[in-house]
């Protein structure tokens, strides 16, 4: 399945060369598409875990729009650009506004270009009403994720800003070193949602053995020990989705969805350091054999639940359903509540 289409892009960093801009485009589209689950929870828990918020299951969440003009000086030529993503979260009365950088390599102007995004949003919806004597902007809360290893990187970048005669203002950019999270971490901090992301702990060996200057022989050798090792990281990922799975903090379609950024993150990697072999058979194998029996599962469920459906709309006793069924007291009142929610539509 190809997940590359229907997104915005960030074209001011991108290499001119076609093939680099396609790879680009890929790897952002891999990135957006873990924001783009529908089900809530692994992104609430997520924001909750980086911003130490308390948002709550019920809250609503919404994308906005990625794209900012600006108009540059001296000249009618429009320039679009676009921040990776902006979340607006409501609950009640109350409305959070995040920004997440995603990057997979560090640059010099990121403090710079969050900023500029935050404050155009910012500027976008800022408040009028009492334009005669201020005018409130409020910006959205910042978070940069860094997903390749990059040393000497602080916890927190700041920005330091001076409006004149001195006055001066720190605006802090906090930084989510990906790298540094194994398995277990992001499992204990609620971060499960970024579990495909591991492969990404390979990228820095695979770049370097293709890059290098030494025999083909060598250099296949080399890559195939890093096959193994990805082969041995990436089923211990399938192993850690298929957990969540069954600890309810995903849903079916979650654990798919997953499962196609592992694919696709794998068929980039393999296509972008060497394909010494038919390496993307032997992954899309892996995660048949650990996705393959969850939706046998749900198939069965699924069949249950129609039964136990059926019986209690012709009237039959909980007990006679408990004991052709199989199913608990706890499943049968769930399911009444269904009936009941459907009666009322």
């Amino acid at each position: 399945m190809n997940i590359f289409n229907n997104f915005c892009y960030n074209t001011n960093f991108i290499n001119e060369d076609k093939v680099g801009y396609k790879s680009y485009l890929q790897m952002d589209a891999i990135m957006k598409k873990l924001f783009s689950i529908k089900n809530p929870i692994p992104i609430i828990d997520f924001l909750n875990s980086i911003y130490g918020d308390n948002i709550s299951y019920d809250a609503k969440i919404s994308y906005s729009d990625k794209e900012i003009i600006n108009r540059k000086n001296n000249s009618s030529k429009l320039i679009s650009f676009y921040a990776d993503m902006y979340i607006t979260i409501t609950e009640g009365n109350d409305v959070y506004e995040y920004a997440l950088e995603f990057q997979t390599i560090f640059d010099k102007e990121i403090a710079v270009r969050v900023f500029r995004y935050s404050f155009e949003r910012a500027v976008k919806l800022a408040d009028y009403s009492n334009a005669k004597e201020s005018i409130k902007l409020k910006m959205p809360e910042p978070y940069i994720i860094l997903i390749g290893e990059i040393e000497g990187v602080n916890d927190t970048i700041k920005l330091e800003m001076e409006f004149g005669k001195g006055v001066l203002f720190d605006y802090d950019i906090k930084v989510l070193k990906y790298w540094t999270y194994d398995l277990k971490k992001l499992y204990e901090q609620n971060m499960y949602l970024l579990y495909p992301l591991q492969i990404f702990k390979l990228r820095k060996r695979m770049s370097e053995v293709s890059s290098s200057k030494r025999a083909d022989e060598i250099k296949k050798s080399d890559m195939f020990q890093l096959y193994e090792e990805m082969l041995v990281l990436l089923k211990n990922t399938l192993k850690a989705i298929d957990k969540a799975y069954e600890d309810g903090k995903i849903e079916i379609a979650d654990y798919d969805e997953m499962n196609i950024i592992i694919e696709n993150l794998n068929s980039y990697f393999i296509n972008m350091y060497g394909k010494y072999r038919n390496f993307d058979l032997e992954v899309e194998s892996m995660v048949k054999s650990f996705y393959d029996p969850r939706i046998e599962e749900k198939g069965r469920e699924k069949e249950k639940f129609d039964i136990v459906h059926n019986m209690l709309a012709d009237g039959e006793s909980e007990e006679k359903i408990k004991k052709y069924t199989g199913v608990t007291d706890k499943d049968i009142e769930k399911i009444r509540k269904i009936i009941e929610a459907q009666g009322e539509h």
